[in-house]
């Protein structure tokens, strides 16, 4: 090799060295700007799937739509969730049993935090396990459901 050559091939691993430099820094500030290490506590988990599960085993209706954030109560009134209530009640029956597993972040707008909390559930009108998941959303330390779904087919075990 030349002397032409090994400038060359310098100059190309400088600038692939500041490249790779600019592109970590940039993705660290992106990771940090997105909060996508933040966290939900788990005690948080557990009282919010205790509560839900007891309005739910309750068919109350009107006390869990009032656990809803003002958005999700514009997508579902409370007598759709009423009737929703009673189609689960009646392919699941009461939710016996219930085990916070995780929660997952599933992204911010504005000012508002989601996650996905899953629970490990046995419900009376199956046999086998569920899965009960619900959906939270943090805005300025506040906390609202945004929705919940219960799967009997399936088990996070």
């Amino acid at each position: 090799m030349n002397k032409r050559t090994n400038f060359l091939l310098a100059v190309i691993l400088i600038v692939v060295v500041i490249n790779l430099a600019m592109t970590s820094i940039i993705l660290n500030r992106q990771v940090a700007d997105s909060g996508v290490g933040d966290s939900l506590d788990p005690d948080i988990a557990r009282h919010w799937g205790d509560q839900v599960v007891e309005l739910y085993n309750r068919s109350d209706h009107q006390a869990l739509h009032a656990l809803f954030h003002p958005q999700a109560r514009v997508e579902i009134s409370e007598q759709q969730l009423a009737a929703q209530l009673q189609k689960l009640h009646q392919l699941f029956g009461d939710i016996d049993e219930h085990a916070f597993v995780n929660a997952v972040r599933l992204g911010k707008k504005g000012s508002a935090s989601y996650y996905q909390l899953f629970f490990n559930a046995r419900v009376s009108g199956r046999d086998g396990k569920a899965t009960l998941k619900l959906t939270l959303v943090v805005e300025n330390d506040a906390v609202s459901l945004y929705g919940l779904g219960i799967n009997a087919s399936e088990s996070l075990d």
